[in-house]
């Protein structure tokens, strides 16, 4: 076991639960076929910014998002839609989180909105973390390094003692050049393998 680790932080979509939001807008857009083009467009629309960034209702997000991305969706449709994006936890992800070693400091750094953190609550997720920093509460998103600034204060923790897993490459980039021990992963499967190599699982 990695003595010099106090921390893991965990994103939560992509990581520990499934998003379907992906492949909902791939459906929807034309010519953007990559998972890394379609998260970047994502991120590039100001509405879905000032949403997960908790300054827009969920309802001016729908219409602007719609129309940030030219989407061919009705606005109440989409949001509709988009509350089930969050759909379930990946296959062993509880499992993984109740065996981490109970000294190690356990936190989430999410990009999200209220209506998803409600549904990740509602599956008893949300309880297995000591600390969460979300988007939508601490007004900042990733890949900025606000968010890692904000949890790092938070936790008065360094980077260099803290695990960072995430799937998206901009945001462990990030993490990497902030200190992190970060790792880029996809599902409770690949995030056990990266945490045994530490020992820890």
């Amino acid at each position: 076991m990695s003595k010099s680790i106090s921390t893991i932080i965990f994103d939560v979509g992509g990581v520990l639960i499934q998003l379907d939001g992906v492949y909902a807008l791939s459906q929807l857009l034309d010519g953007v076929q990559t998972s890394d083009e379609i998260q970047r467009l994502w991120v590039s629309s100001p509405s879905v910014v000032a949403h997960e960034t908790g300054k827009i209702s969920a309802e001016e997000f729908s219409i602007g998002v719609v129309r940030d991305l030219k989407l061919k969706i009705p606005p109440k449709k989409f949001i509709a839609d988009f509350v089930n994006w969050a759909s379930r936890p990946f296959p062993g992800v509880l499992d993984l989180l109740d065996a981490l070693p109970q000294e190690l400091t356990i936190a989430a750094l999410s990009n999200t909105s209220a209506a998803h953190w409600e549904r990740i609550r509602s599956i008893g997720l949300a309880e297995k973390f000591d600390q969460v920093y979300l988007s939508h509460e601490i007004g900042h998103l990733k890949p900025n390094v606000e968010p890692f600034e904000i949890a790092l204060l938070g936790l008065g923790t360094p980077a260099e003692e803290v695990i960072f897993l995430d799937d998206n490459a901009d945001n462990i980039k990030t993490a990497l050049s902030m200190g992190f021990k970060a790792h880029r992963v996809e599902g409770a499967t690949n995030a056990r393998e990266v945490l045994s190599e530490y020992g820890f699982v």
